[in-house]
């Protein structure tokens, strides 16, 4: 018959690769997941002083995205997640119409159209600060 106290120092053991492989991971997907809801723009946001009124000086920066010869205004706001490669951005177009976004530019594409804002595409960044 086996010690209890062996028994018990497996389960543990058994409990502690449990909580690095699968707790962790998944504590991690859900912070990331309420983060990113947060950078989701909500309906009111129609144009950038609905944006600028939503995100209450939490805009980083702005820059031009070109697409297919239409140069949208971008402009950044904070990493919505908590290892992004970039912050989150908000696309509009010539007339300030909001178009699409993204919550890290430099790991997804834009929602809707599927815009490529990484390595360099969005030009003539000006930051500002918080």
């Amino acid at each position: 018959m086996a010690n209890p106290s062996s028994i018990r120092r497996n389960l543990n053991r058994v409990g502690l690769v449990f909580l690095v492989l699968v707790a962790v991971p998944a504590g991690c997907f859900v912070l990331d997941s309420i983060s990113i809801s947060k950078a989701k723009p909500p309906e009111s946001v129609r144009t950038i002083e609905d944006l600028k009124a939503w995100k209450k000086g939490e805009i980083r920066g702005r820059g031009i995205f070109v697409h297919g010869g239409v140069a949208y205004t971008v402009m950044l706001g904070r990493g919505a997640r908590s290892m992004a490669s970039g912050p989150s951005a908000y696309l509009f177009d010539t007339n300030g119409e909001f178009v699409d976004w993204t919550a890290d530019m430099g790991d997804f594409y834009t929602v809707k159209y599927h815009f490529n804002l990484t390595g360099g595409n969005v030009v003539n960044i000006e930051r500002q600060e918080p």
